[in-house]
């Protein structure tokens, strides 16, 4: 599988434009299925299935990796060319006129997260019973959500900061990988998964009368409190 593939025309815009076929596309990029085995996944008719991976097919999007025959039918098994999709900038008068796009994008992603995480073996997750804060083997995990009010020229300053850790965790990544290769570093045989998902929005949810944690209690841990001693 490549790592990008350049949306160049408007016709493969055009079918990625629609959300099903996202939500397809999303399943591909994470593991090779059938078309059946999409349908069932996604409850709809494997006739329609087909339907929008041979769009996706003839536009190069997702291609078949293997075949294999059962009860005397043989059986495609689809995977996405890429993770990581991309659009030409010459297509960018196009993407004005189509401004839900990039929401649709945003939820093919997490459609994708959310197959990931049912997937991944429980014991990977930090156990509750067990995770302290700032204990020394605390596992590698995130999974916050936050609202904040800032002013957005303050906001983007904070972007670039956030871009630039992420900048250099890559290279972490990038000299690990090169260290395992030249067998100075053993492979963990695991990896780091992490979801960016930020925007601006009008809505609040997060709206409460007070910021604190009730009389008697302090933290103890993520999710977790403890009783003050009276």
């Amino acid at each position: 599988m490549k790592h990008y593939f350049v949306i160049q025309d408007y016709d493969t815009l055009r079918i990625l434009s629609d959300p099903l076929r996202m939500q397809i596309l999303g399943y591909l990029i994470a593991h090779e299925y059938t078309g059946k085995q999409i349908a069932d996944l996604m409850t709809m008719a494997p006739s329609k299935i087909h339907y929008h991976l041979k769009e996706l097919e003839d536009k190069g999007l997702v291609t078949v990796v293997r075949t294999q025959e059962k009860n005397g039918i043989v059986q495609k098994f689809y995977r996405a060319v890429a993770f990581d999709y991309v659009i030409d900038e010459e297509l960018l008068p196009i993407i004005h006129s189509q401004p839900t796009l990039l929401q649709d994008v945003l939820i093919t992603q997490l459609h994708m997260v959310i197959g990931r995480i049912r997937e991944t073996p429980a014991g990977s997750f930090p156990n509750i019973a067990e995770h302290v804060e700032g204990a020394s083997l605390e596992p590698p995990f995130m999974g916050d959500a936050y609202e904040f009010k800032v002013d957005r020229k303050d906001l983007q300053q904070w972007l670039v900061k956030y871009r630039s850790l992420l900048k250099e965790l890559e290279e972490l990544d990038q000299s690990f990988r090169e260290a395992i290769d030249r067998d100075q570093r053993k492979d963990p045989g695991e990896i780091f998964f992490l979801q960016n998902v930020g925007f601006v929005t009008p809505t609040q949810y997060f709206v409460s009368e007070d910021h604190e944690l009730p009389p008697g209690y302090q933290w103890a841990g993520r999710g977790l409190v403890r009783r003050i001693s009276s």
